[in-house]
Formats: C-alpha cells, sequence, structure tokens
C-alpha cells in the first residue's frame, strides 16, 4: 500500500471523494497491532490513557446536519418524516437485529415531546437531540468518565452558542464546528469565506473568553 501510494500526486490523493456511510466517520483508528494496540475503548478501560489532563466538550445542537435534509425550513418535521429518520437510523447503525422494531419503537418514544407531540417545530428540536446525543454527547461523555476514572484530571463543557448567517437556518441551535470561530478569533477579524457572519461585540468578548480558557488550559491543565 505504501509503494502504491508513493506513486500518486498529492493532488490525486486530496481529491478522492471519500464518502463514509451514513452515521459513521469517514476516517477512524487502525488497530494496527502497533501503534494502536487495540480498541481505544478498551485501551481506556485498562487506564492506558493517564497521567495528563483532557478538555473536551459539545455543542448543543451537533446533529443538525443528519436533520436538515429532512425538516421543512418553515414547518419543523412531520409524524412521517419523524418515523422514517428513527429507522432509517436504527437500519443504518444496527442492521436488522432481533427486536429491531422494539428498539425503534423505544428510541421515539424517548425523543416524542409528549407535552407537545403533535407540534412539527418541536418534533425537529428533538430529532437534533437524538442525533446529538447519539453522535457526539454519550461518546464525549463515556470518554470524559473513563479518562477520570483512573484519576486524571479531566474538563468537560457544553457550547450553546453560534454566530448569525444566513448558512445556517434561524432554528438551530450551536451545530458541529460552531465553536471554532471562537476558538480562533475569528470574529476579532470579522467574516471570512468559511465563516461568513455578521460577528458582533458581544461575539467578539466570547471569543476572547474562550482563547483565554483554551490557552490557559494548554498552558497549566
Amino acid at each position: 500500500m505504501v509503494d502504491c501510494l508513493r506513486q500518486k500526486s498529492a493532488k490525486e490523493l486530496v481529491e478522492q471523494d471519500i464518502q463514509p456511510a451514513r452515521y459513521h466517520v469517514a476516517f477512524g483508528p487502525v488497530i494496527d497491532g502497533d501503534v494502536i494496540p487495540d480498541d481505544p475503548e478498551i485501551l481506556m478501560e485498562q487506564g492506558e490513557f493517564l497521567n495528563y489532563d483532557i478538555m473536551l466538550g459539545v455543542n448543543q445542537g451537533e446533529g443538525l446536519k443528519f436533520v436538515e435534509g429532512v425538516v421543512d425550513p418553515e414547518d419543523g418535521v412531520s409524524g412521517t418524516d419523524f418515523d422514517y429518520s428513527v429507522s432509517n437510523f436504527v437500519d443504518n447503525l444496527y442492521g436488522y437485529p432481533e427486536g429491531k422494531d422494539t428498539l425503534r419503537e423505544t428510541i421515539k418514544f424517548m425523543y416524542t415531546d409528549w407535552a407537545d407531540r403533535d407540534n412539527p417545530e418541536t418534533r425537529r428540536k428533538t430529532l437534533v437531540a437524538l442525533f446529538t446525543d447519539h453522535q457526539w454527547v454519550e461518546p464525549s461523555v463515556v470518554t470524559a468518565d473513563l479518562h477520570a476514572r483512573y484519576g486524571s484530571p479531566t474538563y468537560f463543557y457544553a457550547f450553546y452558542h453560534h454566530c448569525q448567517s444566513l448558512m445556517k437556518p434561524a432554528w438551530s441551535d450551536a451545530a458541529h464546528g460552531d465553536e471554532a470561530p471562537y476558538v480562533f478569533g475569528v470574529p476579532m477579524v470579522g467574516p471570512t469565506d468559511l465563516f461568513p457572519c455578521n460577528f458582533s461585540k458581544n461575539d467578539v468578548m466570547l471569543s476572547a473568553v474562550v482563547m483565554t480558557y483554551w490557552t490557559n488550559f494548554a498552558k497549566t491543565g
């Protein structure tokens, strides 16, 4: 494989369109027995990730990208689309195990706001919460708990803010990557091609605070 890759130009490599299976990531750790000797979760359970401080966290609406394709920008999510999204989610991640229907119904039950069950906007919010919890919150909390189990300093944050941009629907919360401009001080520079936001004075202040938190953590833990 190495010999093959050395025959390829950098341009050809970076232009490859790698599409992960739905609800999976395109790149992940390869357990090669050398650099990564075992499944990372198993290694953490065995205490192999000790003696360093860690800070990790999540954004409020990380799962936005999984919902954008099934929502009506104005009217939210219909009951039919909600049921289909949950079924598609289960099928893609878990295949067709025994009790799949029970799994589907349990997820629908847990992510239905029963006090407002017929509101399509509320349904849209709970669907975003489903993908946020499964794809980001649960893995992050498990990682933090495993790291803290052996006494390693562990810090966890939740990020709830996002800049005002025409590229995102008005109803969305802080989605995946919305913390990035604040970590790198973009509000102090102004809108960029990557972050075409209408940054306010509050955005500038928040960015200064976030950069202070991040750099202090890097310096002292």
